[in-house]
């Protein structure tokens, strides 16, 4: 789990054109090279203690107490309308953990790491990272959502798969910075670099060892690369999130996403239905984004 924080000395890429720019970080990534500030000791513990078979909830929630912000975070998602709505709020870190359960432990334990890895980069990127992490913990939430009301796919995989969608462009945006690259703004280099995150993305997580099956949907985010059997329905939850964020914001966009994109189809939701359960599940999707944000 440990990320690289050396640079290569890389020859300058200012010239590059997305094409060329996205296949170099491609070799970087095939070769273990990542080159992100290092991802939080205590991020990496908890990475190890949900990967061992014999692990207890009490032994997870001693892992997490170490920090005392992550003790914070998972206290706070466990607390959330979304997942304690019966407001009778919890103190201990144990039930917490059960509670949330593996999965979304391992998720927090990630999203925490994430952003505190960002306090180490630039400061003029930040808030075009903070509006990367508010759009994955948006689709996170939709995502969740739309496989715990449709039964297609697990709700805990939809949520990590919707967080870590757009960790691709993160990487993208904070390496063409530190190369200082010009990647261009015109609509053919903004296409390359929507096809080109998601297989970043998946090298990442790879690395990162998140499920297969997440790791499947996420790097076939944009439709273009077949998933594989098991990840499928997976996929269709995760690129129906996502083109459903615009809709959240404006639902006359619904009839025309859901027609164009096929996924809907096959999780057997027209635009009525994403209607009714947009409106039905506003207030636990706006409850969950808000938890992950922090």
């Amino acid at each position: 789990m440990t990320i690289s924080a050396s640079r290569t000395q890389n020859r300058p890429i200012r010239a590059l054109v997305p094409a060329e720019f996205l296949k170099e970080l491609s070799a970087e990534l095939a070769s273990g090279d990542i080159q992100l500030p290092s991802f939080p000791e205590v991020a990496q513990r908890v990475q190890r203690a949900l990967e061992d078979s014999r692990t207890t909830s009490a032994k997870v929630a001693r892992v997490i107490g170490i920090d005392a912000a992550l003790a914070v975070r998972v206290l706070q998602l466990a607390n959330s309308a979304f997942l304690n709505p019966s407001s009778k709020p919890t103190t201990e870190l144990q039930q917490a953990v059960n509670r949330l359960g593996h999965q979304l432990i391992r998720c927090t334990a990630v999203s925490f790491a994430l952003q505190q890895m960002t306090k180490s980069i630039d400061a003029v990127l930040r808030p075009q990272l903070h509006e990367l992490w508010r759009q994955g913990a948006l689709v996170a939430s939709i995502a969740n959502v739309l496989a715990r009301e449709t039964g297609a796919a697990n709700a805990d995989e939809a949520l990590v798969a919707g967080l870590m969608h757009n960790i691709g462009s993160l990487y993208i945006i904070v390496r063409a910075h530190e190369h200082g690259a010009t990647l261009g703004t015109d609509d053919a280099a903004i296409r390359q670099l929507e096809r080109g995150h998601p297989r970043i993305a998946g090298a990442i997580l790879r690395h990162w060892r998140f499920a297969p099956a997440i790791v499947s949907a996420v790097s076939s985010q944009s439709g273009t690369d077949l998933p594989t059997e098991d990840s499928g329905r997976l996929t269709d939850v995760l690129i129906a999130a996502i083109s459903l964020v615009p809709c959240v914001y404006d639902r006359e966009l619904l009839d025309d996403t859901v027609t164009a994109i096929a996924p809907f189809k096959r999780l057997a939701l027209d635009a009525d239905g994403c209607e009714r359960l947009l409106h039905t599940t506003a207030e636990q999707i706006k409850s969950l984004q808000s938890a992950l944000v922090g």
